[in-house]
């Protein structure tokens, strides 16, 4: 689904291939990312709020209230404030030979000059908070029964 919001001016990608592993779902994902995520990163999101709330920027929304649409392999969160657009997909596909992919992507777009600066400004710490939680919340799902993973 994230397809239909292209083009954009930044995006990325974590992805992982699970290999002899029950079916995680986009919900799960969901809910090991932005419902279980450690008290770090509600520091750093209520630190963020802090700063950009007087350049306009829409700040203490939840994450469930940033679903823009979803079906049964994807999530995607997403808002639009008067200097960026950013989205959000949670992709885990069907089980496939006892394989399954799942992904994060984010992609922006951006409205105007302040909403390049902000994200120049933030682009390194969204790609290392995101790749650590990704990679921590795929640990914590595959040590619920110790399964093994490829290298992507």
């Amino acid at each position: 689904m994230i397809k239909k919001y292209l083009p954009v001016n930044y995006k990325d990608c974590f992805a992982k291939t699970l290999v002899n592993k029950p079916y995680i779902s986009a919900k799960d994902l969901f809910n090991l990312m932005f419902l279980q995520h450690p008290k770090w990163v509600l520091c750093l999101i209520r630190l963020r709020d802090l700063i950009v709330k007087p350049f306009g920027l829409k700040t203490n929304k939840s994450f469930e209230n940033l679903i823009v649409e979803q079906n049964n392999n994807e999530i995607i969160l997403g808002t639009a404030d008067k200097h960026l657009t950013f989205y959000v997909s949670l992709f885990c596909s069907y089980l496939d030979n006892k394989k399954q992919a799942i992904s994060i992507s984010t992609i922006v777009k951006y409205k105007n000059i302040l909403g390049r600066i902000y994200f120049a400004a933030i682009w390194i710490f969204h790609r290392i908070i995101v790749h650590s939680l990704f990679r921590r919340d795929v640990k914590k799902w595959l040590s619920r029964d110790n399964i093994t993973t490829t290298k992507d």
